[in-house]
């Protein structure tokens, strides 16, 4: 797996299935993403996620993420939350990052996907732009447990309770915690 920090410095030319947002847990939600842009991957296009450094609390570190995903996606390609990338309007992003910069061939998002300058662009916007921008577009419904929407957010909050068997059976994977016990 090719791994990237910030988005200038992908070169890639190859069409891509894209995902892209925090993927702060990796999550079973985060998984049914990763899947589909696996399923378009192959000798014409290559299978990238973009996540988006929002330098919050997050359930694993950027190391175990790469872990997580090595021999599953092409490339990961994490993106610092830049004040530009906060200032730049929706549409300039999709023409100059997903289309331009990235190739996207397939674009595959959650369905409260929000981007661009004050959260303007949306799935909406993504699904206007698609044949102009010359890519398909998946909107992937949110995971659910017992009706609950799976996030990030859910699982700290289980894991706040202690709950690390039901923490395990959100993420889709068990949950761990390394540090020097003194």
């Amino acid at each position: 797996m090719e791994y990237i920090t910030g988005i200038e410095q992908y070169a890639g030319i190859e069409k891509t299935a894209l995902t892209l947002g925090k993927f702060d847990g990796l999550h079973k939600g985060h998984q049914k993403l990763i899947d589909k842009i696996c399923a378009y991957s192959g000798e014409n296009c290559k299978s990238v996620l973009c996540a988006f450094d929002m330098h919050r609390e997050s359930l694993m570190t950027k190391q175990e993420r790469r872990s997580h995903l090595e021999g599953k996606i092409d490339c990961l390609i994490e993106y610092p939350f830049t004040k530009e990338l906060r200032e730049m309007e929706a549409e300039v992003f999709i023409k100059n990052i997903l289309c331009e910069k990235l190739h996207a061939a397939h674009i595959v998002v959650g369905t409260d996907f929000a981007f661009g300058h004050e959260k303007r662009g949306n799935t909406e916007m993504l699904k206007m732009f698609s044949e102009k921008g010359g890519y398909t577009l998946d909107v992937i419904e949110k995971e659910r447990y017992d009706q609950i929407v799976i996030s990030s957010t859910y699982i700290r909050d289980v894991l706040s309770q202690g709950n690390v068997t039901l923490a395990a059976e959100l993420l889709g994977y068990r949950y761990g915690v390394t540090g020097i016990v003194r």
